[in-house]
């Protein structure tokens, strides 16, 4: 044991004294940037490349009149190919905008119709073309109106599984902001790089968070609210040594908490403001219906959303017959919708409707001071609209926020969004978190490289996530008394596949903290196995909500008929965690109704395009046999075949998933299949089995 012990120190030892001995950085660091922001903004640029260097980050920058995404990802790679080399890069100002098809597989939620709606609608904004080299893509065209988007079609000559080679960042500048004024836009990124190379000079440990949840998300599940204190504990212990270093608000503590949280917003020396949320780009959705205490409240509230309601109307026969049906059903007075009472209320149903959320014009006259915020909602990371609430954060003057980490699509409520956020408190660069949590809509915004002061260790972890280290040095720290430094480790052995499914099952049986078991589940289900199966089995009576809650989702994308019963008994009894209800529910869908049994209303949907894609979010294991006849089925129109081939990509995490991806395989060998289909099915295989 003590010879074990030894050699892991050396490790240890190597990973620090090695750089300095040899004073030779492991990485880079590079600022990817347009001609004129760089020529508006070149002694601030500078500075920023300055601080970096101190740091002992070697940063190059390099300016361009970029005109396509191709254009840029040629210059990345040639500086990767490059010694020291690159960690991450930084995307400044007027960078184009790759908008991603035929890549569902890799968002939590976006499933938007690629046939049926505008291109602009249905793509995905995604700096992935520009970190994840092993992503292949096929040049479509560029916007006829924007001209700095571009579309891309993932290609399946590349791999189809998100494991970014480097992570990456915007730094765009709002054009709310600005007004669309290039002057202004310059000077608002002057003003926010000065506070990012001020705020690297800062001895600034971790040690104060606010956490806020909105209304609906998680099925406003008050058991996931009030765990979240726990698992941040996890994260972030030394923002619990003592009261006044964490916060957790919830909408319900007010029927008007926006201007509560103006307060935590605006209040500095805050270092992380995580917000759980729905949102837009240019909206935080806080509070929900007014949550009336007694009988007059209540008609009061309803009265107020009737006033909303027919002013939608413009017909007068439309307006009569919703007067007439409104006012019977509810035994209300018609004379609500004279003009001359509509009249009375304008001001209040106004001021009641903009209390309930935040928007943009809220947030242009704040001064945020949290160092870092975190957006776990829908489009508040949409860098390429005109604004967005990640960029009023960052860009707005006074404000002290230096990074956001947000979303350019709508996002899956149920994604595990803070895991491994606890990087963050040990002094690691923010980047290598994003790397690490990353999805085709997720971005971080603003500084990548930003760190807060943590322990003598940090150099060290930094320059193992940068360059790698070896089985034995992640394995050290498998019995590190800090759940996140297990949890860490587990991650990394687990992704260059030192890691078995027994040993996550032995961890998440023994393993007394909620981040690592959250992390031994979460990573066990590529395996989808025996050992995979008993963890779900386990995770159904976790103490962490949010563990029975992934357990349940896992349970349907592996589809072993013995976890029908256990998520019957969830779906029946857990009322107090409404989210596992929801998601036990939900699993339910993808078992043979004969076995569910009880009436279940799960009634197989015919075959046609929306049937198939049904199956991509409820993937029906029982229906295998005849999902796989359908695709092989040459009289079945090509074009749904291939709808189909995409589809069974969704059972990547099933227990049959090797059995539907030899079909294939063994399809694929025949001649004359339709080139649509050839390449999705080759996309499909490559998915099942986790290439």
């Amino acid at each position: 044991m003590k010879k074990i012990v030894l050699a892991i120190f050396l490790l240890a030892l190597s990973l620090t004294a090695g750089t300095a001995r040899n004073n030779r950085p492991v990485s880079s660091f590079a600022i990817i940037i347009d001609h004129a922001s760089y020529n508006a903004c070149k002694a601030e640029v500078d500075a920023y490349k300055a601080i970096l260097d101190a740091e002992g980050l070697p940063t190059i920058i390099v300016a361009g009149n970029w005109q396509t995404p191709d254009q840029v990802k040629a210059r990345i790679l040639k500086l990767y190919n490059s010694k020291p080399r690159l960690e991450g890069i930084v995307l400044v100002g007027e960078i184009p905008v790759a908008r991603v098809l035929g890549a569902q597989h890799f968002t939590t939620a976006f499933k938007m119709n690629q046939n049926r709606f505008p291109w602009n609608e249905c793509s995905v904004p995604s700096d992935r073309f520009y970190d994840c080299f092993d992503l292949k893509f096929k040049y479509i065209k560029q916007d006829s109106l924007e001209p700095s988007w571009h579309y891309y079609w993932l290609s399946e000559e590349g791999t189809q599984r998100l494991q970014p080679t480097i992570y990456s960042a915007r730094m765009k500048v709002p054009n709310d902001l600005c007004g669309g004024d290039n002057a202004q836009r310059f000077e608002l990124l002057r003003g926010y790089l000065q506070k990012v190379v001020a705020a690297h000079k800062e001895t600034n440990p971790f040690d104060r968070l606010v956490h806020f949840s909105g209304h609906g998300y998680n099925s406003d599940c008050l058991t996931a609210w009030r765990q979240y204190a726990l698992v941040f504990g996890e994260y972030f212990p030394q923002a619990f040594a003592s009261a006044s270093g964490n916060t957790f608000l919830n909408f319900q503590q007010d029927p008007v908490i926006k201007y509560l949280l103006y307060d935590q917003i605006q209040r500095p020396g805050t270092d992380l403001l995580a917000f759980y949320e729905h949102g837009a780009p240019d909206t935080q959705y806080i509070n929900g219906d007014y949550p009336a205490h007694n009988f007059k409240e209540h008609i009061g509230w309803l009265k107020h959303l009737l006033r909303v309601q027919y002013k939608r109307y413009i017909k007068p026969e439309d307006q009569q017959e919703f007067i007439k049906m409104n006012c019977d059903m509810y035994h209300l007075d018609p004379a609500m919708f004279h003009p001359d009472t509509l009249a009375t209320y304008a001001m209040k149903d106004s001021t009641d409707a903009a209390d309930r959320n935040i928007v943009l014009a809220d947030l242009n006259k704040l001064k945020p001071g949290a160092r870092v915020v975190m957006f776990n909602a829908c489009y508040n990371g949409s860098f390429h609209e005109e604004g967005y609430v990640a960029g009023s954060y960052l860009f707005v003057p006074g404000s002290l926020t230096v990074t956001a980490q947000g979303n350019t699509v709508n996002v899956l409520q149920d994604k595990v969004a803070d895991q491994l956020i606890g990087y963050i408190g040990m002094g690691i660069r923010l980047g290598f978190w994003q790397k690490e949590v990353i999805t085709l809509e997720s971005h971080m915004l603003g500084d990548p490289t930003f760190r807060f002061t943590a322990c003598e260790k940090a150099d060290e972890w930094n320059r193992a996530l940068a360059a790698g280290a070896p089985e034995g040095y992640w394995r050290g720290y498998l019995q590190a008394p800090e759940p996140m430094q297990r949890a860490m480790a587990l991650k990394q052995l687990t992704g260059m596949g030192c890691m078995t499914s027994a040993g996550l099952e032995d961890i998440f049986v023994h393993d007394p903290s909620f981040i690592v078991r959250m992390q031994a589940l979460l990573l066990s289900s590529s395996f989808a196995d025996e050992h995979t199966k008993a963890i779900i089995m386990r995770g159904f009576s976790d103490p962490y909500e949010n563990i029975r809650r992934q357990a349940c989702h896992m349970a349907g994308k592996m589809g072993c008929n013995d976890f029908i019963k256990p998520l019957k008994s969830l779906q029946a009894g857990a009322y107090e965690t409404q989210r596992v209800q929801y998601a036990a529910q939900t699993a339910l869908k993808v078992f043979d109704p004969a076995l569910v049994g009880g009436g279940a209303e799960l009634a197989n949907p015919i075959l046609d395009e929306a049937g198939i894609r049904y199956l991509r979010n409820n993937p029906q294991h029982f229906r295998i046999p005849e999902l796989l006849g359908f695709l092989a089925d040459a009289a079945q129109p090509a074009d749904l075949r291939v709808v189909m081939a995409e589809a069974l990509g969704w059972f990547n995490n099933s227990a049959q998933r090797m059995q539907i991806a030899a079909v294939l395989e063994e399809q694929l060998r025949q001649k004359g299949l339709p080139e649509a289909l050839r390449t999705e099915m080759v996309k499909t295989v490559k998915r099942l089995k986790n290439n």
